[in-house]
């Protein structure tokens, strides 16, 4: 069985907008090309709404492109349901890591979804 793998809402924001703002800014093709060799990867309501917002805040992204993206990401990815156990560890994970409440919810989400592995540029690399 292949690993799960949850990525949060920077990344996909990375890969949708192009930052026409900063020289040589290379994160939209590194995300974009990080996604496109993922088979299926896992992401929750949270980042669906997160992402979105931003998109149409920060980007003026079209309705019909978010209800494509949205489309797309029911067909091509797992979207795991958020839960009453999701929000009651995350208490523990903000405590111990010192999360924000909203990280502490991605990070808790990732977790009850069986994922060995999640992608954020929120986070310290390599907790365990």
């Amino acid at each position: 069985m292949l690993a799960k793998t949850f990525v949060d809402t920077n990344i996909w924001l990375y890969s949708l907008v192009q930052n026409n703002d900063v020289a040589g800014d290379a994160r939209h093709g590194m995300a974009f090309a990080f996604l496109a060799s993922l088979s299926r990867p896992v992401l929750n309501s949270q980042v669906i709404r997160e992402t979105c917002s931003n998109l149409i805040k920060k980007s003026a992204y079209p309705e019909d492109a978010i209800q494509r993206l949205v489309r797309g990401w029911y067909r091509d990815c797992e979207v795991f349901a958020s839960s009453a156990s999701q929000h009651l560890l995350a208490p523990s994970l903000r405590t111990r890591y010192s999360f924000s409440y909203w990280d502490s919810l991605i990070v808790a989400a990732a977790l009850d979804a069986g994922c060995s592995t999640l992608y954020s540029e929120d986070m310290q690399h390599g907790h365990d």
